[in-house]
């Protein structure tokens, strides 16, 4: 099982390298992208990370699914055409699409999110279309798409990732392993 995670200046420190570091121990790998093909990019919180590939050598076809953090550079990726056309062949190709806090909305603009279940930080709905809030969950999974409302649901979200794309065993061993 291999994931793309794509990142820019402003992705949210602990969503992006916490969910990584987690999948990465539950036997997923993960590679990172620099979706404006920089050779550092810089979180939120000023933690320096140096991607695996730049966005230009993509190849969507190496993947199983696609995990956007959030953080400000949400509000970015979302009106960005080499990201867009990356969600839109990965979303063609029924592969997991993954994001957190305000990265739903980069789905929800492409209007690929329509009547779907979601859940994103709070105050983002007006960005996700005709996309069904569950206000009251931390994760939701619906068909293809798994979002999570905030950093402070990286746990819950990986947890769900790993149920999905394994089994609730997964889930224990990942757990039991972390001393969780």
């Amino acid at each position: 099982m291999k994931f793309l995670c794509v990142i820019a200046d402003g992705f949210e420190d602990m969503e992006a390298l916490g969910t990584i570091a987690l999948l990465r121990r539950a036997g997923i790998e993960v590679e990172i992208a620099s979706v404006f093909n920089k050779r550092t990019v810089i979180g939120s919180k000023g933690i320096k990370v140096i991607p695996d590939l730049p966005m230009k050598k993509v190849d969507e076809s190496n993947y199983h699914g696609l995990f956007i953090p959030g953080g400000g550079h949400a509000f970015i990726l979302r009106e960005t055409e080499s990201v867009k056309k990356l969600v839109s062949k990965f979303y063609e190709n029924k592969k997991w699409l993954m994001a957190i806090c305000a990265a739903p909305t980069v789905f929800g603009m492409m209007g690929i999110m329509d009547n779907r279940k979601y859940i994103s930080f709070p105050g983002t709905e007006k960005e996700m279309g005709k996309a069904k809030r569950m206000n009251d969950l931390k994760v939701v999974r619906d068909g293809i798409f798994i979002t999570a409302r905030s950093v402070g649901t990286v746990y819950d979200f990986v947890f769900e990732i790993i149920r999905t794309v394994f089994n609730e065993k997964a889930v224990e061993k990942l757990k039991k392993n972390m001393v969780y």
